[in-house]
């Protein structure tokens, strides 16, 4: 069987952990096709430096020369950057978000539509061991969510908010579990920190079931936990940094790898026309959440 020709589009943080992943996990039946940075220049000294091929501009990934395509540059480009390929028939896993509009995740939609092609988003939580056991396990409705997700990146002049760059992997899961049926949603921050760098979101749900999350960046020890409370009481949870479900305290697993995970999801959608266990309409849905809690950012203190 032929290899699946990959390219990968913004090959630095998250583009290169994806070339190490389908390195060490898919050689057998992935084959790096190329990779596209920003210039011609940058994408030659970097194929160098990883040892891959690499295209030299945007309209050399076609239809014939790659499979599908991995979108892991800025935000703000991926809309841009997806709409050409899907509109050629090239299956893309895009990066979170989605797009930074709700106007451009429906345009990417519809690529997919005219192209026949199709959108893994890259909600990687999602994939987390502990995150895919915690829906086997819950036989009951959650009645309450409470999650915290720092950084040690205490510097962050992108002009991204908290909630946009953190707290969307947190929000990611908490739209799985509960959708997009809110009654009400709040923002605040402390008084010290810009809104780059803090938000405290707190959503109620028209089945009355809540949500407190934190999204900070902070020179201090990590954090990275998410409780979950069902209606039969048992309480779930979750550390992301080690990828460990407990429940009621008794560890239910741990370990594993979400990207390998979500990698695997991209490449089976491909083969064998799967649904995409985290689509483009539901990377939608959770943009349209971290859009309206930022549209309630003010200088509000917690």
């Amino acid at each position: 069987m032929n290899k699946l020709k990959v390219a990968i589009i913004g090959c630095r943080n998250m583009g290169q952990k994806h070339l190490k992943t389908l390195r060490e996990n898919f050689a057998d039946t992935v084959e790096i096709a190329g990779i596209l940075n920003s210039s011609p220049e940058s994408s030659a000294r970097r194929a160098a430096e990883l040892n891959v091929p690499y295209f030299t501009n945007i309209d050399e990934i076609t239809k014939d020369s790659v499979d599908a395509a991995i979108v892991s540059t800025p935000g703000v480009t991926h809309a841009e950057i997806a709409e050409k390929l899907l509109l050629r028939g090239i299956p893309c896993l895009i990066e979170k978000p989605l797009a930074t509009t709700l106007t451009d995740c429906e345009s990417l939609i519809s690529a997919t539509q005219s192209g026949h092609s199709l959108i893994v988003a890259g909600h990687t939580e999602n994939y987390n061991p502990a995150v895919i056991r915690l829906k086997e396990e819950l036989q009951a409705p959650v009645v309450s969510i409470k999650g915290i997700r720092t950084s040690r990146h205490a510097t962050n002049i992108t002009g991204i908010s908290a909630v946009q760059e953190l707290m969307i992997h947190d929000l990611a899961i908490v739209h799985s579990l509960l959708g997009n049926d809110l009654a009400d949603a709040a923002i605040t921050k402390r008084p010290d920190l810009s809104w780059e760098n803090h938000a405290v979101a707190a959503i109620t749900y028209k089945n009355g079931a809540t949500v407190k999350l934190e999204a900070l960046r902070e020179d201090r020890e990590v954090e990275r936990f998410m409780d979950i409370c069902d209606a039969e009481g048992h309480i779930f949870h979750i550390d992301f940094m080690e990828r460990r479900l407990k429940k009621d305290n008794l560890i239910l697993t741990e370990g594993g790898n979400a990207l390998q995970n979500e990698l695997a999801d991209f490449i089976n959608c491909i083969k064998n026309k799967t649904t995409p266990l985290v689509g483009a309409r539901e990377a939608t849905d959770i943009l349209e959440l971290c859009l309206r809690l930022e549209s309630k950012m003010s200088t509000t203190e917690c």
